[in-house]
């Protein structure tokens, strides 16, 4: 009789995971990804905020040069939607399908620019961590702005910048004005929230600068809660905010103002410290 012959059973390969190797696997992989990915997080928001920096000391540095070809006369920073030569920079931004919102030329173009002849790029403008779009034609565009200039920085508008029943403070019209406090101290430029943002000045009030304290624009919170903040002496920082109330959750499209926040808001204080000095000759 004969007997069937059946093939030989393979061995098992060294290669070859059993189920139990593989989720043990699976297992550690996703430990090491919870591990990384803060960390991938953190660095990709610090390289932001470098890049945000860099950005705000080029704008600065084109601020210093107007008023060095200028004898000394600052940019103009006026309100309004108006576009001209006779502001450092033209453009007025919402959330519609404003062609404001797109146009570089109000950034860069001497028609509509004081300082443009002196940035090498309209990016310069733009936090690369601003998270707003603009919808027009049924795309999405990034706006062209995210900086705006202090209101004491050779103000040109046409209402006072002061209630003339409290104590004036110095608007800077000239480099030499810079006393006290000295240009280390005082911002020019400033990331304004997205939907804050409009022209391009930040109102500081005043009013109340050691008692209500208010802001009229609110500061933007893009790199762990800070937003770039470039001063008049050339150096910029990543200035974080302390209060919860400068962190409002975004309007939508509205102003978000920081407008009688009361009294214990350091972030106010501080933005009205830095923003202007007592005047000593009006």
């Amino acid at each position: 009789m004969r007997h069937a012959v059946f093939p030989a059973k393979r061995q098992r390969s060294g290669l070859a995971f059993t189920l139990t190797e593989l989720l043990a696997v699976t297992a550690i992989v996703a430990l090491l990804l919870t591990l990384l990915i803060p960390a991938i997080n953190r660095s990709r928001n610090q390289a932001l905020a470098i890049r945000c920096l860099r950005n705000m000391q080029q704008l600065q540095l084109a601020w210093m040069m107007y008023a060095d070809d200028n004898e000394g006369r600052l940019p103009a920073v006026k309100p309004g939607a108006f576009a001209g030569p006779d502001r450092w920079i033209s453009g007025w931004l919402d959330m519609s399908r404003s062609p404001d919102n797109t146009n570089t030329l109000y950034l860069v173009s001497p028609e509509f620019a004081q300082i443009g002849p002196y940035v090498a790029s309209p990016v310069l403008f733009r936090c690369p961590a601003d998270p707003s779009f603009v919808k027009i034609g049924g795309r999405e565009y990034p706006r062209v702005r995210s900086v705006s200039m202090n209101c004491w920085m050779n103000y040109r508008g046409e209402q006072p910048l002061q209630d003339a029943r409290r104590p004036h403070y110095r608007i800077y019209r000239k480099i030499t004005d810079f006393l006290m406090p000295p240009p280390s101290g005082l911002w020019v430029l400033i990331d304004e929230r997205f939907d804050s943002i409009n022209d391009g000045m930040f109102t500081v009030n005043l009013i109340g600068r050691a008692g209500r304290n208010a802001a009229v624009d609110s500061p933007a919170a893009y790199h762990n809660g800070g937003a770039g903040v470039a001063f008049a002496d050339g150096h910029a920082i990543v200035k974080r905010w302390k209060n919860r109330e400068t962190f409002q959750p975004v309007s939508g499209g509205g102003p978000a103002l920081l407008n009688g926040l009361g009294s214990d808001n350091p972030d106010v204080y501080w933005l009205q410290n830095h923003a202007t000095g007592k005047l000593i000759v009006y």
